[in-house]
């Protein structure tokens, strides 16, 4: 158990923990990045681009559990740690009746838009891509759904407060869905092979990651006899909120490409989008962090331990800001050179809208850093409104500033938004703590 102190047990736990996501940081690289040309080479430009399209489509299904897994997780954590394994499992049956209940739902209503919309015009495929296209979004869509029930058992896995292990099974079904697909398209499988893969390989994550899950814990099994209504009640607030950080983030990582592009051009597009990949390569490290340290929160928050928390966060606060001060002097110095590289000398370094989106990332480092103790223990309501209402507002003003100080403009936008969720997540941390 935590102590009053992190003890040696839990520096070794947060250190598997931070290996186990770095191993998953790796395998989403390593997968982004050999599928391309794998898949160009088995399936021809048209047949690849055919493939991104499809692939985007059932996307918006990965919100299906309305957030519910999130929060269950958190839930279940702390629930554990107080000792009330009866109320962790209550909140694992009501998680799960809701997802048996939706999926079929969700199936169905999927597969009639599916054959009521022409696909083809839709999608702008052509006549090989368009025979296919319904039965991969149909696999691809029952794909997703198995997902929200993965996500289901990596919650049961983690509310022993084991992130280390619910974090490589994860990285590992990601591994085994790219090879899947891979060893489908070189196998001379097109589409529907590749998609029907990729369900067989969720199917298998899903089934050994449940027998690991009964084995750690031999206490939780999935059912719905402890299901009900009241549970689902209260985590319906938190899990609606948590949807709300991906509606903030996506505003403020896709709109101002599109306002960039309406007055600017594209030149000044792509400027923008490859400086801004760069800049925002330091995320996946502070989300390493974050990722790691969410358990030991939800764990302490069972114990009643707000000491221990106290001095977690002080010490994920302080690897933050070194990685941010760090990683920000390596791009403003590394940046110059490395942009027309990766571009053949198509975008280089342009100021002052350089440092202002390297400042907005930073902030945007350390806000999410700070929302992780509150979003961990299912607390986060206040800022992921906040977020929002902010991201809404700021986007509305973009245009203007976009119009009058071009990338500048937009990059003060966006550090405005970030640096003024600071404060905002600050405040909500110190309520969270009384």
């Amino acid at each position: 158990m935590i102590g009053r102190s992190l003890d040696r047990a839990t520096t070794l736990r947060l250190g598997r923990t931070l290996s186990a996501q770095a191993y998953g940081q790796i395998v989403t690289m390593l997968v982004q990045i050999a599928l391309v040309p794998l898949l160009l080479h088995a399936w021809g430009t048209r047949l690849y681009g055919a493939w991104l399209l499809l692939s985007a489509v059932p996307f918006y299904l990965t919100f299906s559990d309305l957030g519910f897994t999130n929060v269950a997780k958190n839930a279940m954590v702390m629930a554990v740690a107080a000792g009330r394994r009866d109320v962790a499992t209550r909140v694992f049956h009501s998680v799960f009746a809701l997802l048996c209940a939706a999926s079929p739902l969700l199936m169905v209503a999927s597969a009639a838009l599916i054959l009521a919309v022409d696909l083809r015009q839709w999608l702008a495929l052509d006549a090989k891509a368009a025979v296919s296209a319904p039965a991969v979004l149909l696999l691809l869509i029952l794909q997703v759904l198995l997902y929200q029930f993965f996500l289901l058992v990596c919650a049961g896995i983690r509310s022993g407060n084991r992130p280390a292990t619910e974090a490589a099974w994860a990285a590992t079904a990601r591994l085994m869905e790219g090879a899947a697909i891979a060893i489908a398209a070189w196998a001379g499988g097109g589409l529907v092979a590749a998609a029907a893969a990729m369900v067989v390989t969720r199917l298998i994550a899903l089934f050994a990651a449940y027998r690991s899950l009964r084995r750690l814990a031999d206490w939780l099994r999935l059912g719905w006899r402890l299901a009900d209504g009241a549970t689902l009640t209260r985590l319906w607030r938190p899990a609606l909120a948590h949807m709300l950080l991906p509606l903030g983030q996506a505003l403020l990582i896709h709109l101002p490409v599109v306002i960039i592009g309406g007055i600017m051009g594209a030149v000044a597009t792509v400027t923008f989008a490859t400086t801004r990949t760069l800049a925002r390569l330091g995320m996946a490290a502070t989300n390493m962090i974050s990722n790691s340290v969410a358990s030991e929160y939800a764990a302490l928050a069972g114990q009643g331990d707000q000491h221990c928390a106290a001095r977690l966060l002080r010490l994920q606060v302080g690897a933050t800001l070194i990685l941010i001060v760090a990683y920000g002097l390596a791009i403003l110095v590394a940046a110059p050179f490395v942009l027309p590289l990766l571009t053949h000398d198509s975008v280089g370094a342009v100021y002052p809208f350089l440092p202002l989106l390297v400042a907005a990332v930073a902030a945007e480092m350390l806000w999410s850093a700070l929302l992780t103790p509150i979003a961990a223990v299912n607390r986060h309501g206040g800022v992921t409104a906040a977020f929002l209402i902010v991201a809404l507002a700021i986007m509305a003003a973009a245009g203007a500033v976009t119009e009058a100080w071009g990338l500048t403009g937009i990059a003060a936008a966006l550090l405005a938004a970030h640096a003024a969720m600071i404060p905002i997540t600050i405040i909500a941390g110190h309520r969270r703590a009384r």
